[in-house]
Formats: structure tokens, sequence, C-alpha cells
């Protein structure tokens, strides 16, 4: 069953799957995964709980849910902290792939330019994904531009 915690302007889907061991089938414990952090709840559906949420299997499934709304707390001030202390991403030349949906866009940093073009190619399989673009920080063009056809 998934639920959906709201945290600090982000939502999180978690999972809880239930455990049971041939050892002690009268026994059930319960384990989570979560999502990565995700804006608008109309996104919940695309966001896989692809997180393991690292801890001891719980006896209810309330108190899984309870250890995973504690561990996506823990993690997400812990990145927020982190990305505050960030000076720099990367020395040199950093490609950047640009995915776009709708009038929406989001850009994504790699510094080795195959990494970048694999992870476009990847992207331009998706349904929601209009067009891609790689640039780079020493280019005013676009590297590589790539967009559906038009219907």
């Amino acid at each position: 069953m998934s639920h959906i915690l709201a945290h600090d302007g982000q939502f999180f889907r978690v999972d809880v799957a239930e455990i049971v061991t041939p050892d002690d089938p009268g026994k059930t414990t319960y384990a989570c995964w979560c999502s990565d952090a995700f804006k608008e709840l109309k996104e919940a559906p695309r966001e896989p709980c692809s997180r393991f949420i690292d801890a001891p299997p719980a006896p209810t499934r309330a108190d899984a849910c309870r250890q995973a709304y504690q561990w996506i707390k823990t993690d997400w001030t812990a990145k927020k902290a982190s990305r505050g202390n960030e000076t720099s991403h990367f020395s040199g030349v950093a490609y950047t792939v640009w995915l776009f949906k709708g009038a929406s866009s989001w850009g994504f940093e790699f510094q080795e330019f195959a990494d970048a073009k694999a992870f476009a190619k990847a992207a331009e399989k998706s349904v929601e994904v209009s067009k891609t673009a790689i640039t780079n920080n020493e280019s005013p063009q676009p590297l590589t531009i790539w967009e559906k056809a038009q219907k």
C-alpha cells in the first residue's frame, strides 16, 4: 500500500511491504521503500519507490510507516544541509542535458559527454519529454537537439 508524506514543501511516496518467513509464517514484519522528493501531488503515481529504508523490519505496518517518515525527514534535512555547503559542481567542461515537457524544463549536469548523451537518449523514450538538448559551459550553442515529431 502506498502512502504520501508531505515534508518541507516536498512530497514523498512510501510503499510498505509485508515480510513473511518460511520458518515462522505466523510472524509478519514490515519494510519500506520511498521515492525521491517531488513538488506536486499529481506526480505521485509516476514516482517509483526505488530507495530502500534502511531500518530493521518493523512489527506493524504503522511502525514501518513511522520508521520511513523519520528516515525521510532525517535524510532530507541532511541533503538540504549538504546542498547549502556546495561550492562548485565540476571543474572544466560540464555538459547539461535539458529535458522539456510543455513549458517546463529541467537540467541535469554530467562531466562526460558520453554520459550526457546516454541520459538524453533514454529520456527521449519518455512519453512526457517533448524535446532534449545537450549544452556545455564553453559554448553558447546546443551540442545536440532532439524533438518529437508533431502529429
